[in-house]
């Protein structure tokens, strides 16, 4: 993949080198012949001048594009026909670049600009996305509309800018809603079946589903039973445990349950560890628990958009050494096409956790994600108790604590003070924005 594109970037940066010499003869010719000098040959260069003119109309409009951690803002684009030019940011935290069909920047750092001009476009839709693998699916993609420029205008009341008072307005109206109620809830116990020798059946049916992460926005998701994220599912060490995939998505996929010892052969991966699950087929996975703690299943077919997608969950192992708590509470983190999420919704319509005055509250942060997440909570400190799963013997304390794609951090939290504390992702473009709090944001609410 890096090979191929490599590749590509030295071909696009070939074609510019040769249309610079082009255009660099050319201007030469027509201002020997006409005595212009240097200004008649630039003129030249951006064609005639009807060409021009367009040329001149795209680029003041000022076409320009930040790239985000999953995003790429704005999400739509309106020029004329002809060239356009696109100055190119990257304000992530990782790197990206910025594509239009097969014209792209070069890979940027955070921080990181460029300027991608883009030979004449006619009149229709075309998409931009980020080439990293796995980003457009994430997110990073939008639209160039060539066209009759405001055309759309009216579409595009999410990037009007605001007045201070319309920020603070919104902010107060967008806060007020939480928790704000959507259809579904992921996460809930999955109840076993149990079969003869005491073996726990667990089923899951992998499918496509709409699914509401904010109050009015649904979006596809791939889900496990009918939520996001899918069913808990809970065990004890020794047990033996039967789990039932059937796919009804559109492609292959397995199940991989991470942070768990079993067989080679349940352990989920096509190929190394079984034939991948085709659509409309099933697959059994039986194995003894033999470690405990805060665990998780997922796919591991295609994981760059299944994981981000919703298929995922929480297994939990239960440990005799666990400490005794009143509130133990799961908190899936992802990012993707279904945005920020916790529990697979977005703020406001996330879950707060909601505890009495002196109880301890257990938060087991599962990252399924794509992107670390440290997650900060307000006014109340977290004790880290377990990594991956396992026990510590030196437990800490810690106002942030950063949970890596894959990684399950348990905390305890002493509800010592009374209030709200607001809990959220510090990665600010996560969890903040102009227009309010969004995404990756929850809080505890001490009664």
């Amino acid at each position: 993949m890096a090979g191929e594109g490599t590749k590509e970037r030295k071909s696009i940066m070939e074609d510019r080198v040769r249309l610079g010499i082009l255009g660099a003869v050319a201007g030469f010719a027509v201002a020997a012949a006409f005595g212009i000098g240097l200004l008649s040959m630039a003129v030249f260069l951006r064609g005639d001048s009807a060409e021009a003119e367009v040329q001149g109309a795209a680029e003041t409009q000022g076409l320009s594009v930040s790239l985000r951690d999953l995003a790429i803002e704005p999400e739509t684009l309106e020029a004329p026909p002809g060239p356009i030019t696109v100055e190119v940011t990257n304000d992530g935290q990782a790197v990206h670049n910025f594509a239009i069909g097969e014209h792209a920047t070069p890979m940027l750092d955070p921080r990181e600009a460029a300027t991608l001009r883009v030979p004449s476009l006619e009149t229709g839709t075309y998409e931009f996305f980020c080439q990293v693998p796995g980003h457009a699916d994430a997110g990073m993609r939008g639209t160039l509309t060539v066209g009759e420029v405001g055309a759309g205008a009216e579409a595009s009341e999410e990037a009007a800018p605001m007045s201070a008072e319309e920020m603070a307005a919104h902010d107060a109206e967008v806060t007020s809603q939480f928790p704000a109620e959507t259809e579904g809830r992921g996460g809930r116990v999955l109840q076993p079946e149990i079969a003869s020798g005491g073996v726990k059946v667990f089923e899951l049916t992998a499918a496509p589903i709409q699914w509401e992460t904010e109050p009015g926005k649904v979006l596809e998701a791939w889900a496990y039973n009918g939520m996001v994220p899918g069913p808990t599912i809970q065990a004890d060490l020794g047990d033996r445990v039967r789990i039932v995939l059937q796919n009804e998505l559109p492609e292959p996929t397995t199940i991989h349950f991470h942070g768990m010892t079993v067989p080679a052969e349940m352990d989920g991966v096509p190929v190394i560890s079984q034939d991948a699950v085709l659509p409309g087929e099933s697959f059994t996975y039986e194995f003894i628990v033999r470690n405990t703690g805060t665990n998780m299943y997922h796919s591991h077919f295609d994981a760059q958009k299944q994981v981000p997608m919703g298929l995922l969950g929480g297994l939990i192992i239960r440990d005799p050494q666990d400490p005794k708590v009143d509130v133990d509470y799961s908190l899936v983190l992802n990012d993707g096409p279904l945005g920020y999420t916790l529990n697979g919704k977005g703020f406001p319509a996330t879950e707060p956790i909601v505890a009495k005055r002196g109880q301890t509250v257990r938060i087991r942060y599962m990252n399924e994600g794509l992107q670390i997440h440290p997650m900060h909570l307000h006014g109340l400190a977290q004790r880290v108790i377990a990594v991956d799963g396992h026990l510590l013997r030196d437990p800490y304390e810690a106002d942030t604590v950063m949970v890596a794609p894959g990684q399950r951090i348990d905390v305890l939290v002493r509800a010592t003070e009374a209030g709200p504390w607001a809990l959220h992702c510090h990665i600010l473009n996560h969890a903040e924005s102009e227009r309010g709090m969004f995404g990756m944001v929850t809080a505890i609410i001490v009664e």
